[in-house]
């Protein structure tokens, strides 16, 4: 059965006793429950822990190709990923006629501060993420100097949530999680903070410490200095 977000609305304004469960909502409650919910989803991008499961993506990765946008399908100039926002990135490979080739994910500000030739083709090896604020650039480098499947497998920012959204789509535990984050935000905004219980505070912890166990998060940093020699490094991989 589908759940609405109107229906979780109203579910979040039941714990904390601010709407009976036979009364519609009335006003701007329906407005401000879906607002509070999008700005909550929005915020757990910052990190990508408070995200439910990752995704894996492939797409082309033609011959020159130095960057790749991670956006919603509606984002201008159209993505190269139409997931969303890249909000964390677990790991990324290519793959060539059967033959998978890790990417190294380097820091933004130690790629920049370092000399490199822009222009040059060969096999990648770094892959850096740029984040901005609708969408988030992946830098490839070196830029490929064949045709490669690119893969990656990452957290993305929810689109925003319309009173009509189906929540059955997320995991019955990240629903679980968002009923009471939900509720715990809007207990100030209705006048209701004495609501907000110890036992409310419980279960919302133990339903966030459940989320997070599913967490996907690679918190690995990993160099490998050795593959800056680029035409080195392609010889030994055969292409």
């Amino acid at each position: 059965m589908p759940l609405t977000t109107r229906d979780f609305v109203q579910q979040a304004y039941r714990l904390i006793s601010a709407q009976s469960p036979s009364v519609t909502l009335h006003g701007d409650d329906l407005s401000l429950g879906i607002t509070i919910l999008n700005q909550l989803v929005q915020s757990f991008a910052a990190t990508g822990l408070m995200l439910t499961i990752a995704k894996q993506i492939s797409v082309p990765l033609p011959t020159g190709t130095t960057d790749l946008i991670c956006a919603d399908a509606g984002f201008l100039p159209t993505p190269d990923i139409t997931e969303g926002r890249l909000a964390n990135l677990d790991n990324a490979w290519l793959e060539l006629e059967g033959v998978t080739y890790p990417l190294i994910e380097e820091l933004r500000s130690v790629f920049l501060a370092s000399f490199k030739y822009d222009p040059l083709l060969s096999l990648p090896r770094f892959i850096i993420v740029m984040p901005d604020t609708n969408s988030t650039r992946l830098r490839i480098y070196p830029a490929p100097s064949q045709n490669y499947t690119f893969h990656m497998r990452g957290k993305f920012q929810l689109n925003e949530f319309t009173s009509n959204t189906d929540m059955t789509t997320l995991p019955q535990y990240y629903q679980r999680f968002l009923l009471f984050a939900l509720a715990r935000d809007l207990a100030p905004f209705k006048g209701r903070s004495e609501a907000w219980t110890p036992n409310l505070e419980t279960i919302y912890n133990e339903a966030k410490i459940n989320m997070e166990s599913a967490s996907e998060i690679n918190v690995a940093i990993a160099g490998d200095r050795e593959s800056l020699l680029s035409g080195a490094f392609a010889v030994r991989a055969g292409v």
